[in-house]
């Protein structure tokens, strides 16, 4: 093969090369990005990372996602660790759902609780949703789950949204999260 390049001469063999150079980055997988983002929920910190690559035009994908706890020594307390899935025409295995915003809230006997916001990028019941969790990390409840709804999951709820009862600590928006941050 060498030989064949050598008789084209060195006019061909750049096209040749850069030709060569071109096909090898459009079979290339997205960069990854790693992406992190805390906040405080009384003496606890919540930090939702993820590993997201560009999926479509300015959308991204994440191929890793989790949402931690920690004490106020920085121990860590507990994780919910997402699971990817294959989808055709992605480059890696991707997370369906992704976080929308964080709240911590206080409910009207004074628990304390983290509400996630969740999505899976449509418009419907089971497209969005809200994830509660304990200060230790433990998934309280969802409200995706219309079987398993407990007291704790609907005050938390309400203690983040509902205008008559809302009592929001502290708030975080993770749509920045999902950015696409590379270079271009």
């Amino acid at each position: 093969m060498f030989n064949t390049f050598i008789k084209t001469g060195c006019k061909h063999l750049a096209a040749v090369l850069l030709g060569l150079g071109m096909v090898g980055t459009a079979f290339a997988a997205a960069p990854l990005q790693e992406k992190n983002i805390s906040m405080q929920c009384a003496d606890r910190k919540i930090t939702v990372e993820a590993t997201c690559f560009q999926y479509a035009g300015s959308i991204m994908a994440c191929t890793r996602q989790s949402i931690r706890f920690f004490g106020a020594d920085g121990k860590p307390l507990g994780a919910r660790v997402f699971p990817a899935k294959s989808l055709k025409g992605a480059d890696y295995p991707v997370i369906p759902e992704q976080f929308g915003e964080l709240s911590c809230v206080e409910t009207k006997t004074k628990e304390k609780f983290v509400v996630a916001t969740m999505d899976n990028g449509g418009n419907c019941d089971q497209c969005e949703w809200n994830d509660v969790y304990s200060l230790d990390g433990t998934l309280v409840g969802s409200t995706l789950d219309k079987k398993k709804r407990s007291d704790s999951l609907k005050a938390a709820v309400d203690a983040a949204y509902d205008p008559h009862v809302k009592h929001v600590l502290n708030h975080q928006d993770l749509i920045r999260l999902y950015e696409n941050t590379g270079t271009k």
